[in-house]
């Protein structure tokens, strides 16, 4: 059996073992990349070698983009590409295809923090003046509750109004929506450690109240449209970075919002620890990757103060 068709064979046979939305994830990585590329190579599966899978690993981090641009994929979707590979060859050896799995001694280079120079994290001040700017805007709810307690894209639209309750004054993250293909509305999220819940903040709780008494009456969601329908992922990307560009404001991702929840919580001494738990990160290096990231970005902010300092006037 030739290496893509075990491929294809092992993708289809995931269908109805995984989530939708990672299934299709994984469509991506095999329709677009690994199919493609081991059936150019055109190898047996029992003649697959780890340098072959090396030789995929480097030809991707170096001009793996398929969207007519120069350069490779970043080393986060590399990763998964191996990851899943990986999986699929321990089946491979399950199933008596193969004795060893090659990807087993294929590396990928050491793990950087996600975080790059182009990441903006906000200062409690420069956060004061998005929220400014998305006000009467139907993203505003997304923006403050995700400065506020660090959300993911997926947690904020999967924000149901059963999940809110006044009386104890509290919400509780149970449930996301995202979107590969297509959007999935599921009951669960990123990791068990995600899954929490939290006091309202005076201020969200009457921003809450306040787009409750507006809400349509069929609506499940807080992130909605004045018909109730419930606004897209990838609106929520778009959308933000729509109002950024007309305000003149830095340009960044949705997701750095959630980085600068915890820059400004550092900012205010909270210690590592405490930003792990507040944003739910499964391990301390996720959260020290931002302090550091953090740290950079405040020594510049240092030297451009000592600028000057000891030079006659």
């Amino acid at each position: 059996m030739k290496t893509h068709e075990f491929l294809s064979d092992w993708l289809n046979a995931q269908e109805f073992l995984l989530e939708r939305s990672t299934f299709e994830a994984y469509k991506i990585y095999f329709g677009r990349h690994l199919i493609p590329y081991f059936e150019k190579l055109d190898i047996d599966l029992k003649d697959l070698k780890p340098r072959m899978i090396q030789d995929y690993i480097n030809e991707k981090l170096k001009s793996g983009r398929l969207d007519g641009k120069n350069g490779g994929l970043s080393e986060v979707s590399v990763r998964k590409h191996f990851s899943v590979l990986k999986q699929a060859l321990n089946d491979a050896v399950l199933q008596g295809e193969m004795n060893t799995n090659p990807a087993l001694f294929a590396k990928m280079r050491r793990r950087k923090s996600t975080l790059t120079e182009r990441t903006v994290l906000l200062t409690a001040d420069e956060a004061r003046k998005v929220v400014q700017a998305f006000e009467g805007h139907p993203l505003f709810p997304a923006v403050v509750m995700t400065l506020y307690y660090g959300l993911r894209r997926s947690e904020i639209l999967g924000i149901k109004w059963s999940a809110i309750d006044f009386d104890k004054n509290t919400f509780t993250i149970c449930h996301t929506v995202v979107k590969n293909t297509t959007i999935v509305c599921k009951d669960s999220t990123k990791t068990q450690a995600s899954r929490a819940t939290y006091e309202l903040l005076p201020e969200v709780r009457e921003m809450l109240l306040d787009l409750k008494a507006k809400a349509p009456p069929e609506s499940e969601y807080i992130c909605v449209w004045d018909d109730g329908r419930l606004m897209r992922p990838d609106y929520l990307t778009r959308g933000f970075q729509r109002v950024l560009k007309r305000n003149k404001l830095p340009v960044m991702r949705f997701h750095d919002l959630r980085h600068s929840t915890a820059s400004i919580l550092f900012e205010r001494g909270w210690s590592l620890e405490d930003v792990k738990n507040w944003l739910r990160h499964t391990d301390i290096e996720t959260t020290s990757n931002i302090y550091l990231h953090y740290g950079r970005c405040r020594k510049i902010l240092i030297s451009h103060d000592l600028e000057g300092m000891l030079v006659n006037k």
